[in-house]
């Protein structure tokens, strides 16, 4: 008989993984010269693609299974790991948010994608705001939640260091001990959110983490030494957009939610901002009712 950290992993990925399957997704893996690419697809023809990006907690399987459900009639989807992330490999040490935008946009045209409904989280945010800025004519319409865009301060450094106890962001990030896991999922739901007791998580920790360590603290590293690059940004969006934050987002508050909101709507954007009450940084898992009628609501089904 396995520990009770066996046990709890063994249980969330089988309920996961039956959310992934009545959703009709399959893991697939795409190779190249360039990348090792993992990721889920429905595989639907005919139908609008929607691509989803995860943040830089977890992996993609453990962060969107609860959205799969509202849209697997309507939509392709696929959601990709990113570079660094689960199995997706790149052949050459890339770790700046343009090497993610660049492995994106050869996934995509590999897959014959030119048109998609986009929608990011967190670091998947950023990443997902990028690509709507620099190829406006690819996304049909833009979802972001709680993303790490613009308005994220040096402060924030400081501010995040002293309320979850930790030495460094890359370390909280990307922790070294599962105890330091704990501390992350606690800042993911919230301070109204439930977080799961710390000796449920060493076999999640081993699985998100020990797999290309080194290269998701220097993604972390290189998101901090870009942060004042990336602020002097203008975005100009040309589709529709909508902003989803969470009330108690404790990493990204929701004032950066309305700064950025004014942001785009001063640049003409045709904007929506929902703020989930009871929401973490991640309102898609803690608040995921709320979320999935938001998201019913953007998508018109």
């Amino acid at each position: 008989m396995g520990t009770v950290a066996d046990i709890c992993y063994t249980i969330a990925n089988r309920y996961i993984d039956g959310k992934f399957r009545k959703a009709n997704m399959n893991r697939k893996f795409h190779d190249s010269d360039r990348y090792h690419i993992e990721y889920w697809d429905n595989e639907v023809e005919g139908k609008p693609v929607f691509l989803i990006l995860h943040g830089l907690g977890a992996k993609t399987k453990y962060q969107w299974y609860d959205q799969l459900h509202v849209i697997k009639d309507d939509f392709r989807i696929i959601v990709p790991n990113l570079l660094h992330f689960g199995d997706t490999i790149p052949h050459t040490k890339r770790h700046e948010v343009q090497d993610q935008l660049d492995m994106l946009q050869f996934f995509l045209k590999e897959l014959g994608v030119s048109k998609y409904h986009l929608m990011g989280a967190s670091y998947g945010g950023l990443i997902s705001g990028e690509m709507a800025n620099v190829f406006p004519d690819q996304v049909e319409k833009l979802i972001l939640v709680d993303p790490a865009i613009k308005y994220i301060y040096k402060s924030d450094t400081e501010r995040v260091k002293k309320l979850f106890d930790v030495p460094s962001i890359p370390e909280f990030f990307v922790p070294d001990t599962h105890h330091g896991l704990k501390k992350l999922v606690a800042a993911s739901v919230g301070e109204k959110g439930v977080v799961p007791p710390g000796f449920t998580m060493p076999r999640f920790h081993e699985e998100l983490y020990m797999q290309n360590f080194e290269d998701k603290r220097s993604i972390v590293h290189r998101m901090i030494g870009i942060r004042d690059e990336y602020a002097k940004h203008e975005y100009i969006y040309k589709m529709p957009v909508h902003l989803i934050w969470g009330e108690f987002d404790q990493l990204i508050p929701p004032d950066r939610g309305e700064r950025f909101f004014e942001h785009i709507k001063g640049n003409g954007a045709n904007a929506t901002l929902d703020i989930i009450k009871g929401g973490g940084h991640m309102p898609n898992m803690n608040k995921a009712k709320d979320f999935n009628k938001l998201l019913k609501k953007y998508l018109e089904i």
